[in-house]
């Protein structure tokens, strides 16, 4: 039987590393075992600053990737004010004390680039795919944002070619919190709502990975077939882990990127409280973060008389390793946005911690689709930061449980969120959608 083809368009694709790059990754090694075959489309040489190989085995050989060329502002950017390393993923506006370059650069990505430095990509990208499909009989395009400018390259192919296409929304776009800390407003956010209205109206079919986005997105355009299929769990990730049975501490773990908008201002005061209040729990305590980290964290942290000799600061650890300390963490924190009443993310390691069965420490908001999984699957809940006597309460429990020997905790119904699961549903609307 001859399978039906989907041609992948995500900015983000192996040796690219980080968050952005699983979701699709993912489909892509699952969706032949449904019938379809995946093309990826991808730049050849983007500028990101996060490299994973330990990525590729999730990459079939017979997989067809295309690598096309990418002209990127960020390469001008080092030219004219001298920067030599590659730039970090929001690390400009994570500075406490920002020089006037930094400012300007940050307003120019707000103001001139819309939706984003990569919009550069969607003319010529739209000019070699148009032919493409039509030569291939591609059934479905894909594109996959953020960068939300691989949107717009799907509604120049809407426009010129005869084939179905979906938009996939892993994070909101102008409702998106990023944006308020860039400073995006007036024209400039008129415009991203502008373009988001326009592939809201265009696409044949959205794809979401939250309920919230989902939400956010029909009050756009009520007329938008929308779908949610959230991000999950390979069972393949966790087969390789080891743990050097050596873990001594009670590891508090979060990797990954930490900014200001999530900061656990009142983690840090417990941690310090039950340090001053718990026989031993100083000497037994070790508080990991790896990643990008926001340098006001990193500056409380170190500062603390308490908590510096006890805070490790890993950089990028590769997505085969994460496993690895996962494995031999104690509480595992999955920080949300404070200040989001509407909560519209799940952090994809929600879906990782669910697999590691280990103790999820979760600050943000309780009316959130975090908390619904979480108590739906009996993993946890969610604490807001007003709440400091039940999360030191949380801590000293799981300490008393890792005194005791005990560090894994019992779940229910987490299967749904597997990633071949998750692909069996894409594989559905994909195949109501080309009837």
């Amino acid at each position: 039987m001859t399978r039906k083809k989907i041609l992948v368009v995500t900015y983000y694709w192996p040796p690219s590393g980080g968050g952005g790059v699983q979701r699709w990754l993912k489909f892509v090694k699952y969706l032949p075992q449904f019938g379809w075959e995946p093309i990826v489309f991808t730049p050849e040489s983007p500028e990101f600053d996060l490299k994973d190989d330990s990525l590729d085995k999730d990459i079939s050989p017979d997989l067809e990737v295309l690598k096309f060329p990418i002209w990127e502002p960020f390469g001008l950017y080092k030219k004219l004010f001298k920067k030599k390393e590659k730039l970090k993923q929001g690390i400009v506006i994570e500075k406490a004390k920002m020089s006037l370059v930094d400012k300007l650069s940050v307003w120019i990505r707000a103001n001139l680039f819309i939706p984003d430095p990569r919009r550069f990509w969607v003319k010529p990208s739209v000019k070699f795919l148009s032919s493409y499909i039509e030569e291939q009989n591609i059934d479905v395009v894909v594109t996959t944002g953020p960068p939300h400018s691989m949107h717009l390259i799907g509604l120049g192919l809407k426009n010129k070619c005869k084939v179905k296409w979906v938009a996939d929304f892993r994070d909101p776009w102008s409702d998106w919190d990023l944006l308020d800390k860039l400073g995006v407003k007036g024209i400039a956010r008129r415009m991203h709502q502008k373009l988001e209205r326009k592939v809201l109206a265009n696409a044949d079919h959205v794809l979401t990975a939250s309920q919230g986005i989902k939400k956010s997105l029909l009050e756009k355009n009520s007329k938008s077939t929308i779908s949610v299929i959230t991000n999950g769990f390979d069972p393949d990730d966790y087969v390789s882990a080891t743990s050097d049975n050596t873990q001594t501490k009670f590891r508090i773990t979060h990797l990954g990127l930490l900014n200001e908008l999530r900061n656990p201002a009142v983690l840090w005061d417990c941690l310090e409280e039950l340090c001053v209040e718990i026989p031993h729990f100083q000497d037994d305590l070790e508080l990991l973060l790896a990643g990008m980290v926001s340098e006001s964290i990193l500056v409380r942290l170190q500062s603390s008389a308490v908590l510096s000799a006890r805070f490790t600061h890993l950089d990028y650890i590769s997505h085969r390793e994460v496993f690895n300390y996962y494995r031999d963490s104690n509480i595992l924190l999955l920080l949300l946005n404070p200040k989001d009443e509407e909560q519209l993310i799940i952090p994809g390691k929600l879906f990782e911690y669910l697999l590691i069965k280990k103790p999820i420490l979760a600050i943000g908001k309780k009316k959130s689709e975090v908390n619904d999984i979480l108590q739906s699957t009996e993993a946890g809940e969610v604490f807001e930061m007003e709440e400091r006597q039940q999360i030191k309460g949380m801590i000293f429990e799981n300490y008393t449980r890792f005194q005791s020997g005990i560090s894994e905790v019992k779940t229910k119904q987490t299967d749904q969120f597997s990633r071949k699961h998750l692909t069996n549903q894409l594989s559905e609307k994909l195949n109501e959608l080309i009837g």
